[in-house]
């Protein structure tokens, strides 16, 4: 039957023995009444705080190790203060100021609690009478021998004497018989008078040991197997003495149980092993020395590091050892060696410290010096703990280094120079001007999608090392991304940076590259800022020249524009930037959202020939919807359009993969594609492989593509739409009229739908021109069996002068405005009557 909890926890609060139990934070949960006594500390004041915050001078570091080693790995340690100072401050009487501390013996085992919990539990014993037996053992022989004497000047008093004295006395005579025992040798034995008097000694010695040594009494601190009368055979420490009297002869013998002082041994042993076994565990190397720094210890992993056997270290100093071969870091170790030995202060060792092998290697190093301390707190040497960090230290440099360069060019990279560039703003107020300049290759792209990546990474190595030339040392050449570099030249005015900018222009201009026995050119465009105390932020500062860069591209190519502030153009071009970022930012965080128009047919007939345009509107950060038209420009410009355009793609694919039912009516989904998409074979890799994936049919897909954007790209435009029209898909070639040769490249953009520019739609019933315009594209679509769409339809009047013209499907705000494409499904469900009334 288990007793309950209550039980042993009041046990355990009445034991004769201190327990302490700490939880997994070294808090203490349990201090029973015998820490109370001879700690001073209440259990209440205990609970709750840790050893540390208890005795916050106390050497305690030695036992919160063997805390720490059984909560996290589980491990029994045994400590006592023979090896080290008494672990805790205990006192007999702690309110006594005279009192010497108690001797402890300290067991620390770990606790795994029901419910997983780890604690370590403190179990502390009082040896003070065991160890202070041993100083006892001189003076209880000079006992035994005053004893001797005293028997010869009277029985009383020896008798006296002899039973109290702590040890067991056996006077034996000199047949060996034994003729009297006191009261200690009673206890030892567990004889009583009538069963051992008379009989002889060996009867208290194990079958094994001779008395020979005994009966002669010459024998002294003899160390003899004894046996009790219970059969128990235990370890003794034997003196006899001969006395010879007028009438008789006796020996006396003194006999010292050594059980406790052999378990002491063994635990002393236990734990000096367990010590060492682990200091050769240990992969840092540790070396010890005395108060005067001679290396008295070492491991191992100290001989590895240092290169230099075990038995040679052993009466080295410290400090000749951890010699560095630079002053100032030889410094720093003397002065961890001389805080530790003199100021008794651990110090850590500079994270940059060398050390130099006598094979003439330079290691990096991180370590400290301990001072060790003895049972009265003076110092009696120092531990040592290096370790070996080259490789570490090594890879953070890598690591710092791919940081802050670019990989391709091994210039600075953006985040390093925006850095950099903080720095120069931030102290602008207080240092000479400084110049920044924003540099954009001219003709790049045409190098690197004529030859490919592996040339455009060539030609930027190339170019990267003759521009290198004309900057200053003191100067930041970066590579910011793409075909974009940066210069930074602090203390410098604007002429001197109008001189660097035109010097690095007409080193790329006269550059030129050859690839596959073909010779390219490439210019460069740049804009100069000049940093002074007007700028605060880099932000400011990088847009401001991103700006002058556009300008300089917009002026020709090929320049050098120094930003001046202000202008409609230059408002403009910022607003962009702006807006790019924003975009940017909402692509990273999701903050796009798709909307639908609906496509109806003109000619009769009911929902099963709908089809909508899918529309994409980014939300601010106030939640409002921006229109496109409030960043389609900047994404343009910016080149950002290809990553709305998937990010679309993307999305109609997860409402076809969440609710596919609300597309099953419709006889086509158009997305539109930009100019930048059309000429991405990326691009094309990913749609295909997207809506192949959630299993979206490719005749419900219709691409919409401008005119402009077909005619710029016309033969990757003639390839996409190849490609996919061959698996089920549909072409539209949206704005069709705005350019002067659209009736020209019909011929080679096998398209399925002409959709007629709004321009010319919403006009048409007040402008014959555009009348005219109208009819002849539905012509012009009937004949070449295309189907038109107009765009911009407003009522019911323009719907029937469609109708008249020959146009085919409708869109606009007469027939149904912009709405988020989960209302889609509500719009659906009512399409016949609204037909019916919209359109007739």
């Amino acid at each position: 039957m288990t007793p309950p909890d209550s039980l042993i926890r009041s046990a355990l609060f009445e034991s004769h023995a201190g327990v302490i139990l700490l939880d997994e934070q070294q808090r203490i949960v349990f201090w029973n009444r015998w820490m109370v006594r001879h700690s001073g500390t209440s259990t209440e004041t205990a609970c709750g705080e840790t050893l540390h915050a208890l005795y916050p001078t106390a050497n305690i570091a030695r036992l919160i190790q063997r805390v720490v080693a059984a909560i996290d790995a589980g491990q029994t340690s045994l400590l006592s203060n023979s090896l080290n100072r008494t672990p805790l401050p205990l006192f007999a009487d702690p309110s006594d100021p005279t009192a010497l501390p108690i001797e402890q013996m300290i067991v620390v085992k770990p606790l795994i609690a029901d419910d997983g919990k780890r604690y370590a539990f403190i179990k502390i014993d009082d040896v003070t009478t065991a160890t202070a037996r041993e100083s006892l053992l001189k003076d209880q022989s000079e006992q035994l021998r005053r004893l001797a004497e005293t028997h010869q000047r009277g029985e009383a008093t020896a008798r006296a004497v002899i039973d109290n004295v702590s040890d067991a006395l056996v006077t034996i005579d000199r047949d060996n018989n034994i003729v009297d025992l006191n009261k200690a040798a009673h206890r030892l034995f567990m004889y009583e008078d009538e069963v051992i008097l008379g009989q002889p000694f060996r009867l208290l010695l194990a079958p094994t040991v001779s008395d020979d040594c005994v009966v002669r009494g010459d024998c002294e601190d003899t160390e003899v197997n004894c046996v009790n009368a219970e059969g128990k055979v235990f370890s003794a420490e034997v003196t006899a003495s001969r006395i010879v009297g007028d009438e008789r002869e006796h020996t006396i013998v003194l006999i010292r149980d050594q059980t406790e002082r052999k378990q002491y041994e063994e635990a002393i042993f236990e734990e000096k092993e367990f010590a060492q076994v682990t200091l050769q565990a240990i992969k840092e190397a540790v070396i010890t020395t005395d108060q005067s720094g001679t290396v008295n210890g070492s491991n191992a992993a100290a001989a590895a590091l240092l290169g230099v056997p075990e038995e040679r270290m052993y009466g080295s100093s410290l400090a000749g050892l951890l010699f560095i071969d630079d002053s100032e870091h030889c410094q720093q170790a003397e002065h961890a060696i001389e805080a530790a030995l003199v100021n008794g202060i651990s110090t850590e060792l500079e994270e940059s410290s060398e050390l130099q092998l006598d094979d003439g290697r330079v290691i990096k190093i991180a370590g400290c010096v301990t001072p060790m301390r003895g049972k009265d707190g003076s110092i009696i040497g120092s531990v040592t703990v290096l370790q070996d960090v080259s490789a570490e230290r090594h890879m953070q440099e890598i690591l710092s280094y791919q940081a802050s360069h670019d990989e391709l060019t091994e210039l600075i990279n953006r985040r390093e120079f925006e850095r950099r560039l903080e720095q120069v703003v931030s102290h602008s107020d207080s240092k000479p001007r400084s110049v920044l300049l924003f540099l954009d290759l001219d003709q790049f792209k045409l190098v690197n999608d004529t030859c490919g990546h592996r040339a455009g990474d060539q030609l930027l190595r190339q170019l990267t090392s003759i521009m290198k030339l004309q900057v200053r040392q003191s100067d930041t050449f970066a590579r910011l991304g793409g075909d974009e570099f940066a210069v930074l030249l602090p203390g410098c005015d604007v002429d001197v940076g109008l001189r660097i900018a035109n010097a690095l222009r007409d080193e790329v201009k006269q550059f030129r590259f050859r690839w596959n026995e073909a010779s390219y050119g490439v210019g460069v465009s740049i804009g100069l800022v000049i940093i002074d105390e007007t700028w605060t932020r880099i932000g400011e500062v990088m847009s401001a020249a991103d700006s002058a860069c556009y300008m300089a591209k917009e002026n020709g190519r090929d320049q050098v524009v120094v930003y001046q502030p202000a202008g409609d153009k230059e408002t403009q071009r910022r607003g962009e930037i702006s807006q790019a970022a924003r975009i940017r930012e909402s692509l990273e965080k999701n903050l796009f959202t798709l909307y639908c128009q609906p496509i109806v047919p003109l000619n009769g007939g009911d929902e099963t020939g709908c089809g909508i345009e899918i529309l994409v509107r980014m939300i601010d950060e106030d939640g409002r919807m921006v229109p496109p038209g409030a960043f389609i420009p900047a994404a343009e410009r910016y080149d950002l359009m290809t990553y709305i355009d998937r990010w679309v793609v993307e999305a109609v694919c997860r409402h076809w993969e969440q609710e596919p039912e609300i597309f099953e009516r419709l006889d086509r989904i158009a997305i539109n594609l930009s100019g930048l998409s059309i000429a991405n074979d990326d691009f094309h890799r990913f749609v295909i492989e997207r809506i192949a994936s959630v299993n979206l049919p490719w005749e419900k897909v219709c691409w919409e593509i401008t005119e402009t954007a077909a005619v710029n790209s016309i033969e990757k435009a003639q390839r996409l739409i190849a490609e996919l029209a061959g698996r089920g898909c549909r072409f539209a070639l949206d704005d069709f009229g705005s350019g002067l040769s659209s009736f020209a490249y019909l011929k080679n953009l096998p398209v399925d739908y002409l959709k007629i520019d709004g321009a010319f739609v919403r006009d048409m019933l007040t402008d014959a021109m555009d009348a005219a315009m109208v009819r002849s594209i539905a012509d012009i679509g009937r004949a070449l069996g295309l189907r038109t769409i107009a765009e911009f339809v407003e009522d019911k009047a323009m719907i029937a002068a469609l109708r008249n013209a020959g146009v085919d499907f409708a869109q606009g705000y007469g027939i149904c405005r912009p709405m988020p494409l989960h209302e889609l499904r509500d719009w659906m469900s009512d399409a016949n009557e609204y037909l019916l009334n919209k359109v007739g």
